[in-house]
């Protein structure tokens, strides 16, 4: 793949108000685009209806806010945003490699400290270690949650979908660390794919593998294909698996699968949920002194699409 293109710009404001989504209220993104190139990335929309590329270059550009930091200290200072839950890398992810040499995330995580501002965040990056002082600290101030997306254990299919992403082993290691610092970290597995990742075998790898590395919570989410990211996931299921191909054309007319299918996914995920522990939507679980145990299991149902 082409070596990603860094663009420096400035920013009038790094808060900004999210609308319609009633639990995640002020977001925070210190760089625009991402060098990930996730083949199902939400992002590719917003990229492209900000003219800023299209489908086929997605990834190979990266903004970087420079002066993101200074104005975020001045806004902090608001009377509105005084103990505001704030969430960091709704766009894209907050720790990019570029971040080792910026350092954008770590200021914005220093002045949450300074004001004892609340904050999420979700991150494929183990970068995010080198931070854990300060998310400790913030932990210990106010609230400091970190959701790691793991799509899929299985190195292969990771290597296809996920080609600029550190492996989810090292994400899972770094979860662990945070979770010994005291902080809330847990995996997200999202979006689970048809045909792909939405197996048994597929969604308990991942359940393990969560548990195993000691996460407070396992999430998960269904594929959506909105308008663009549609036509860049299925070009690249196209690419790489022809024979689902249709299936897909039969199960995306729009943006969300078949309510019937997403039923039965639930189903499964609840009771792989529960087989591992992950009874609640948040839980706060000390760390097992031993990983759980893989359940026996029957034939593998597979579902329909």
């Amino acid at each position: 793949m082409p070596r990603p293109e860094y663009v420096e710009i400035t920013c009038k404001s790094a808060v900004h108000r999210v609308q319609g989504m009633p639990y995640l209220k002020w977001s925070l993104n210190p760089y625009g685009g991402c060098v990930h190139r996730c083949r199902f990335c939400f992002a590719v929309q917003y990229r492209v209806l900000a003219e800023e590329g299209t489908q086929q270059d997605f990834g190979t550009r990266l903004f970087i806010k420079t002066n993101f930091v200074d104005v975020l200290a001045r806004e902090l200072r608001r009377p509105g945003l005084q103990g505001e839950h704030l969430t960091l890398g709704t766009a894209t992810d907050p720790y990019q490699p570029v971040e080792g040499r910026y350092r954008l995330t770590r200021g914005a995580l220093a002045l949450m400290c300074e004001h004892a501002n609340p904050m999420s965040m979700l991150t494929k990056s183990p970068l995010v270690v080198r931070d854990v002082d300060l998310l400790a600290d913030l932990a210990h101030i106010a609230s400091a949650e970190v959701f790691f997306s793991i799509t899929t254990v299985d190195l292969d299919l990771w290597r296809t979908v996920e080609p600029g992403t550190a492996n989810p082993f090292n994400r899972l290691r770094a979860m662990r660390t945070l979770r010994e610092a005291g902080v809330t970290a847990g995996v997200m597995m999202a979006p689970i794919l048809p045909g792909l990742t939405d197996s048994v075998d597929s969604i308990a790898a991942v359940a393990a593998a969560a548990r195993e590395h000691a996460a407070a919570h396992f999430s998960t989410a269904p594929l959506r294909l909105a308008p663009h990211v549609k036509e860049f996931y299925l070009g690249f299921i196209g690419d790489e698996y022809p024979d689902l191909l249709p299936r897909y054309q039969r199960a995306y007319p729009g943006a969300y699968a078949p309510l019937d299918y997403r039923e039965k996914l639930q189903e499964r995920i609840n009771r792989i949920r529960a087989e591992y522990g992950f009874t609640g939507h948040l839980e706060r679980r000390p760390r097992p002194t031993q990983p759980a145990p893989l359940p026996r299991r029957g034939p593998q149902l597979v579902l329909p699409l």
